[in-house]
């Protein structure tokens, strides 16, 4: 605030109070003021940040190989499978005893074609010597022999046959449900290198992608660091005591000693009715000059509001601690704090 005092009207007091920073401390204020406008328009000077990127760790090798080996393990197993068709096949093909034929099959027909020759020549022999060589009887007992011979040579092929098919459905069988088991353990063990090879490969990119957070967050610090320490400074002169200075003026219109003695009787008595109707909105509410004090409340705003005794008066009042509400407190002339209660939503008022 500037300007002169004018002359009092109508003869009252008449008072002006002259307030300002100190030019040193406002010049610096000023100039952090304008560097702060200046970075937030984006003139930065010789620091030109570039805002970082924020990178996502790629596959690794071990990923890589496992994407392949799943590409590549696709159908794999279709060469167990066409195997096992192939075999399966051969189980249900009649004509697969073939392969299961008893080599020596013919030697066996042979052997019983021969022990019933045998048995002809020893009854042709018989006949001979009977005199029954020739006769129906003869005819009969040789056309039983052949008969024989061919029931029993048929029944030796037909067992043979029969085994021959048997073992080449178990073979064939059996073969085609090894190849599908080959084909399945083929494929499982493909999976198992494959899950093996994905979770190394994503350890190793879940470490390559805090690596790259890290480098993001220190850019992300580095850029911010001017900012920082703009901050900084403007924390320590808002915590500065302040460094204003003050003048103050008054003039007092001059008065007889008995307009002076009537006007100081009336102050006191307006000064000593003041506290006991609460009505002043300035009052001394420094802690040095209370005591019993008791939290009773708070105020809508939140401050909070006491009861109190004066060390140096009778009474019991109500109201708050300058120390608590600073922007509504001042230093008194006798150098303790006062309230201007009209900037706080609390009354001073004497309870008793």
């Amino acid at each position: 605030m500037s300007g002169s005092p004018s002359a009092p009207p109508g003869g009252a007091e008449h008072a002006v109070r002259y307030q300002a920073e100190l030019p040193e401390v406002m010049g610096r204020k000023l100039g952090l003021m304008d560097r702060a406008v200046e970075m937030a328009k984006g003139n930065m000077g010789q620091y030109q940040p570039t805002l970082p990127t924020q990178q996502v760790a790629p596959f690794t090798q071990q990923q890589l190989m496992a994407q392949n080996l799943v590409t590549q393990g696709i159908g794999g197993y279709q060469q167990y499978l066409d195997k096992a068709k192939t075999l399966a096949g051969k189980a249900t093909d009649p004509t697969a005893y073939q392969d299961f034929l008893n080599p020596y099959q013919s030697y066996v027909t042979q052997g019983i074609e021969d022990q019933f020759a045998k048995a002809q020549n020893q009854a042709a022999a018989q006949a001979v010597q009977t005199g029954a060589f020739g006769t129906e009887r003869e005819g009969l007992q040789r056309s039983d022999l052949q008969g024989q011979q061919a029931q029993t040579v048929g029944q030796s092929l037909a067992q043979g046959y029969a085994q021959a098919q048997g073992m080449a459905q178990q073979a064939y069988g059996q073969g085609a449900q090894q190849q599908m088991a080959m084909g399945q353990g083929a494929q499982q063990m493909a999976m198992g290198d494959i899950s093996n090879l994905m979770q190394s490969g994503a350890q190793q990119q879940q470490l390559a992608q805090t690596g790259l957070d890290a480098q993001y967050r220190q850019q992300l610090q580095q850029m911010y660091e001017p900012y920082q320490r703009l901050g900084f400074v403007s924390d320590i002169f808002q915590g500065a005591p302040t460094s204003a200075s003050s003048l103050a003026m008054a003039t007092t219109p001059q008065a007889n000693p008995l307009a002076q003695a009537v006007g100081a009787g009336i102050s006191g008595l307006a000064l000593y009715q003041g506290f006991k109707d609460a009505g002043n909105t300035v009052g001394e509410s420094d802690i040095r000059l209370k005591e019993d004090i008791e939290l009773v409340g708070k105020s809508p705003a939140g401050i909070n509001i006491y009861s109190f005794k004066y060390k140096d008066r009778e009474g019991k009042y109500e109201g708050v601690m300058a120390h608590e509400v600073p922007w509504a407190s001042e230093v008194a002339e006798n150098g303790y704090y006062a309230v201007d209660y009209s900037k706080v939503d609390v009354d001073f008022k004497k309870i008793n």
